[in-house]
């Protein structure tokens, strides 16, 4: 019975386009052509602000970058001094030990 009833309403819609007149059929597509692209025409909008927004953000972070890229090397070189000193520091003692075991077994070989 609901296909039916789907059925007949199609139908009977059929029946009122054609015969309804042309002007009044161009009316109801026109509208029914802004109902449609009006979403297409908002979504487009906020997709402009979004990539506006994305420019004006890039643009601005290229101006401030620079500053803070230098104090960031400055830091990783810093560190990297720092963690060679380190690494230096906590192999000399077995370097030592080392050089004094060759020492030792050159001299009584």
């Amino acid at each position: 019975m609901p296909i039916l009833s789907v059925i007949v309403l199609i139908l009977v819609a059929g029946g009122f386009v054609i015969g309804a007149e042309a002007g009044q059929n161009k009316l109801w597509a026109d509208i029914a052509t802004i109902w449609l692209i009006a979403p297409l025409m908002f979504s487009a909008l906020v997709c402009m602000a979004v990539l506006g927004g994305m420019i004006y953000a890039v643009a601005r972070l290229t101006q401030i970058t620079p500053r803070y890229t230098l104090q960031a090397q400055n830091f990783a070189l810093r560190l990297t001094a720092g963690v060679k000193r380190g690494a230096d520091a906590a192999v000399k003692p077995v370097v030592w030990l080392e050089q004094a075991r060759a020492a030792l077994k050159s001299l009584f070989k």
